[in-house]
């Protein structure tokens, strides 16, 4: 009896410590962290983004867009869409790379406005319909129906985009001019090739805390892709041969300063659709890699319980007691230092 005592004793009893985090926390005014998905450090924070707030307009600085270091400010009631990279609680921002946005209905390449958001693609949403935790993030779309899913590998987002049932578009919207912290000419280029029916890849280089940014990317869908377009909204000086062709639908090569690109689905096949979007600072070989190496054979769910049980195991490093509020501050505190620095190659 005292032999099995001291085995129970040693046996470390299995807590889900998950439960005492709240990504919202600072989520507020100048509080500059993102309530999305990641992994513990982490090379991708995929997370809503709920306004584009420029830098400055007309050579005039606006104070505005400093609040706006994360992506997201909780007094928002839109969100513009999902962007894979992002800093927290820093004092300077950058980044919002990639961001990919479900819509349904016609089609917007513009993002809009918060004061008029049907003026383009955002979607108004509602805080009771939405669901933060370690390595999951979850939104209702109102505007168009859909039921929105974020959870993230070391090196990849995951989404899970659920349509309405009888849309007659699922739509996604590929935006490579968003950023945060944003001003005209950030975006020195971007280039999109569609490898086949599933996959795309590409990169965008920009300027802004860090300059001359290279992120590559790889994208891979669950399924087919029945037409895809882009749009350039910059000036185009020389197409080269293109011009001899339709470049803007069907046309496996996308490439421009400011691009922002569609892919439409059949909703006649299912209402879900998952997208992975791998991450590399060193070409589209390396986001290949990583998209095969970390969700090969592996559907959303069984990457969100293995995003669930990393942070489990990370915040397990350390054990707290105390009241529901103090035990719900210091966990968040500790989910917060495993944010930066992250993984990124």
């Amino acid at each position: 009896m005292g032999q099995n005592s001291k085995n129970m004793k040693g046996q470390k009893e299995e807590k889900d410590l998950t439960k005492w985090v709240n990504p919202m926390i600072g989520t507020s005014k100048m509080g500059h962290v993102f309530p999305g998905a990641c992994y513990p450090f982490g090379g991708v924070q995929l997370s809503p983004d709920t306004d584009t707030v420029p830098h400055n307009i007309g050579g005039v600085y606006q104070p505005k867009a400093y609040e706006y270091c994360a992506g997201y400010q909780y007094a928002d009631n839109t969100i513009v869409g999902f962007s894979h990279t992002h800093f927290s609680g820093t004092g300077h921002s950058d980044l919002g790379d990639v961001l990919i946005m479900p819509t349904t209905g016609p089609l917007k390449l513009r993002p809009g406005s918060k004061e008029d958001p049907d003026s383009g693609y955002r979607s108004r949403f509602s805080h009771e319909n939405e669901t933060a935790r370690p390595g999951y993030y979850e939104a209702f779309l109102d505007d168009y129906g859909i039921r929105a899913e974020l959870t993230a590998t070391p090196r990849t987002g995951v989404h899970r985009y659920t349509y309405p049932d009888g849309a007659s578009e699922q739509r996604i919207i590929l935006d490579l001019i968003h950023g945060i912290y944003n001003y005209d000419g950030k975006t020195l280029w971007a280039q999109i090739r569609v490898e086949n029916d599933t996959l795309i890849t590409g990169y965008r280089i920009t300027n802004g805390w860090a300059r001359t940014n290279y992120v590559y990317f790889a994208i891979e869908f669950s399924r087919p892709i029945r037409n895809y377009g882009y749009e350039e909204f910059a000036d185009v000086l020389y197409n080269g041969f293109y011009r001899r062709f339709d470049t803007k639908h069907n046309f496996p090569e996308i490439g421009g300063r400011k691009i922002v690109a569609w892919f439409e689905f059949d909703p006649s096949e299912s209402q879900e659709l998952e997208i992975k979007v791998a991450l590399s600072a060193t070409g589209t070989d390396g986001a290949l890699k990583n998209l095969r190496a970390e969700t090969s054979g592996k559907d959303f769910g069984q990457l969100a319980a293995e995003a669930h049980d990393a942070w489990n195991d990370a915040l397990s490093v350390m054990e707290a007691e105390g009241d529901d509020d103090a035990m719900a501050m210091f966990y968040t505190s500790l989910y917060h230092t495993m944010i930066n620095p992250s993984v990124y190659m």
